[in-house]
């Protein structure tokens, strides 16, 4: 399925991914992300930030796959749903020097 994107919309997009800036809604996502090693689930943050789920999962991609802020922990299950889930937190400080 297509959906009609402005063209503005998808050039902002680019830009963001290049340049690195974080997007208002990923800063606060990771304004309620306490340091390593704590992790959340997609509906924790949901519950933290109060944004809808599809604007926190598509913020947490970005955040983890694209911009490398955050990495997957060890499975867990989720406080919310009580669901077995891959949870996401911030990286370790010092995970560059292992």
């Amino acid at each position: 399925m297509h959906t009609a994107v402005a063209h503005t919309s998808i050039r902002v997009y680019h830009q963001l991914k290049q340049d690195g800036t974080l997007s208002k809604r990923q800063k606060e996502i990771l304004a309620v992300m306490k340091p390593f090693p704590a992790d959340y689930s997609l509906q924790e943050l949901v519950k933290l930030t109060g944004l809808p789920v599809n604007i926190v999962s598509g913020r947490v991609n970005e955040l983890r796959e694209d911009l490398g802020e955050l990495e997957r922990g060890p499975a867990r299950a989720c406080s919310v749903t009580g669901r077995t889930i891959r949870p996401v937190r911030r990286r370790h400080p010092q995970g560059s020097l292992f």
